[in-house]
């Protein structure tokens, strides 16, 4: 009787490690390059009809050695069809305290052990994010994504610890019907709604 309470024992601390070892297990990464289709990387951000400030050149495709589609010249105006948010390394950012975030999904609970990953700022304080394996749209980010923590970084629940990195391409006619690429958009005014 004593070896099979001794062996039960065993067979129950055994479950309990794994059941601790799977709760330590780091959730899933983001996806990397992470690719927003449509989105717009800033407050006021509109694809509608741009002037170009500087001579530009337009790919056939998504990639800087692409073959060229078209040039802009200074002054030519072009129509933004859509864009393409790539994130190619996710931003982080750590919280403090226990915390709640809402998303248009719902409410997400973050503890001081969890990391949220930034993936598309969406605007009006309002980002793209992943956490616990899962995409996540409309976060509200003035717990750690505002002027205050910028100043004053004690009074925000979370930190940016690492900034993230994207490339923004934009898709573009010109007056001739041509469509192609370009990956330079500050080369553009009129994407700013707001300015």
């Amino acid at each position: 009787m004593r070896a099979l309470t001794l062996s039960l024992i065993c067979a129950a601390l055994t479950v309990l490690q794994a059941v601790q070892l799977a709760a330590r297990q780091p959730a899933p990464l983001p996806p990397a390059p992470f690719e927003d289709v449509g989105a717009c990387p800033f407050e006021g951000c509109v694809y509608r009809e741009w002037t170009a400030k500087e001579a530009a050149v337009v790919r056939v495709s998504r990639r800087p050695d692409a073959r060229v589609a078209f040039r802009v010249q200074r002054g030519e105006r072009v129509t933004a069809l859509t864009g393409v948010v790539i994130t190619t390394s996710p931003g982080r950012v750590r919280f403090r305290e226990r915390t709640t975030l809402s998303t248009a999904s719902g409410p997400i609970e973050i503890t001081p052990e969890d990391t949220l990953y930034l993936l598309t700022y969406q605007g009006e304080g309002f980002t793209k994010a992943w956490f616990g394996g899962r995409l996540y749209t409309d976060v509200d980010a003035s717990a750690f994504y505002n002027a205050r923590c910028d100043t004053r970084p004690a009074g925000c629940i979370g930190r940016i610890v690492e900034q993230w990195k994207s490339e923004w391409w934009v898709q573009v006619q010109n007056r001739s019907g041509k469509v192609g690429w370009i990956n330079q958009p500050e080369k553009f005014d009129g994407k700013d709604a707001l300015g």
